[in-house]
């Protein structure tokens, strides 16, 4: 009768574990379907930032140049305020879409905030200027361009 009993207990302790594994399987897989959605949310959040700044843009076309077009700070101060309050919208978003790409890994390959800052940084003089600036207010952004410094001409 005790050989019965240690072998239900032993079945019930293989069970067990078989049990334990499907549901740490399970988990697993969970956990990795959320890391992905989460890094889609995120890039979706970045991208509509992204959107409403160019919206601004659009809206007041001779802002392209500087931003796009490698055109100097104006000298108007009121354009010029408007540029660099621009600038530092673009920065925000751009260091927020490298802080993502980076800490994420289900979207770490995604290179496009990485190329945007790059192309940023050779086509708009105002953020250049303001992330020099203030380095530590996109330290993302200010670190990946010095990790990637401009190729001499």
């Amino acid at each position: 009768m005790a050989d019965i009993f240690g072998v239900i207990a032993s079945i019930g302790v293989v069970v067990s574990l078989l049990v334990s594994s499907w549901q740490t399987r399970e988990l697993a897989r969970q956990t990795s379907i959320n890391t992905g959605v989460a890094g889609v949310s995120a890039m979706y959040n970045g991208m509509e930032r992204l959107h409403h700044i160019e919206g601004l843009i659009a809206a007041e076309p001779w802002l392209y140049g500087h931003f796009y077009g490698g055109a100097s700070l104006p000298d108007d101060e009121n354009q010029r305020a408007r540029v660099l309050t621009i600038a530092g919208m673009f920065a925000d978003v751009v260091d927020y879409g490298l802080v993502i790409t980076e800490t994420n890994p289900d979207i770490k390959f995604y290179a496009g905030w990485r190329d945007f800052a790059l192309s940023l940084r050779r086509t708009s003089p105002a953020m250049v200027h303001l992330v020099g600036e203030r380095s530590a207010w996109w330290a993302a952004l200010n670190k990946y361009w010095a990790e990637h410094p401009e190729p001499s001409a």
